[in-house]
């Protein structure tokens, strides 16, 4: 069995970026790195009373609060360390979006099951993507399981979708085989329809689990990058900084080969420029 822990980072009114980060682990290192993250961040936060014991890293890195208290140096090299313990424990799936292109591509009507959440978009995608690399997986064994920070106005939603299990999400982990030297795609049955993943989504505040933290991490990371591909730095060294954040993190896992169709091309129509899918 594997865990997938998802977060998510930015909003509308801040930039046009947003990204959710899932990081995918397998049962028998969970207690491990949970245990090691838990540490981490516990002696980190304890060094500095007055913080609270949560980590969101928006305002830890650009030292908003109580964090304007802990050197830059110290808050750099704390996120960095984060980074490299992901990498060494889990997978990363992650996806970023453009509010503005998203909002263009629900209103071009590619069909998509969601009505206009961008919630549910990004978190459907990352399932189908972890969906497709699971089932290729000869030694897989169990189910993965999604656990999110509590999002109390779509985390139904979420369940709903995947015990639906629409067909509209098949092209992004629909399977493939050759046929006389030709690629023929394989037609989904209702059994076979997300069958990696366990139909409900399961929340859970952040405070209580070091490893949505560390997705935030990672998701917070993802985005800086790309917004700082246009915008100014809030800090000096700030770009350079995060383009090796990235370098660090685990390889984002991408969609890869798909048959196309109305699904497929709304994630394309939806993603940041500066993301691929």
């Amino acid at each position: 069995m594997k865990f997938a822990y998802l977060d998510e980072t930015g909003s509308a009114d801040q930039s046009d970026v947003f990204v959710m980060a899932a990081l995918l682990v397998d049962a028998y290192r969970l207690r491990k790195y949970t245990t090691e993250f838990d540490r981490m961040i516990n002696v980190f936060l304890e060094k500095h009373p007055g913080l609270k014991k949560e980590l969101k890293t928006k305002r830890m890195i650009n030292g908003e609060g109580g964090w304007s208290e802990v050197s830059a140096d110290e808050r750099k090299e704390f996120l960095g360390k984060i980074c490299d313990l992901a990498k060494e424990c889990a997978r990363v799936f992650a996806i970023a979006i453009s509010f503005s292109e998203f909002k263009k591509a629900i209103a071009a009507s590619h069909g998509q099951p969601f009505e206009a959440s961008y919630w549910i978009g990004t978190a459907m995608f990352l399932a189908g993507v972890i969906q497709k690399r699971m089932q290729s997986g000869k030694k897989n064994k169990g189910l993965t399981v999604l656990i999110c920070d509590d999002n109390k106005r779509e985390m139904q939603n979420l369940s709903d979708a995947l015990h639906a299990a629409n067909s509209w999400f098949d092209p992004l982990y629909q399977a493939s085989k050759l046929k006389a030297g030709k690629t023929v795609w394989i037609e989904l049955n209702d059994d076979l329809r997300f069958d990696q993943i366990v139909n409900t989504a399961f929340a859970i505040k952040s405070e209580h689990s070091s490893m949505i933290q560390v997705a935030d991490a990672v998701a917070y990371v993802y985005r800086r990058q790309i917004e700082l591909l246009t915008e100014d730095e809030e800090w000096d060294g700030e770009k350079k900084y995060f383009e090796q954040l990235v370098g660090r993190l685990p390889k984002n896992e991408r969609l890869g080969r798909t048959p196309g169709g109305p699904c497929i091309d709304f994630y394309k129509a939806a993603q940041h420029k500066q993301w691929a899918l």
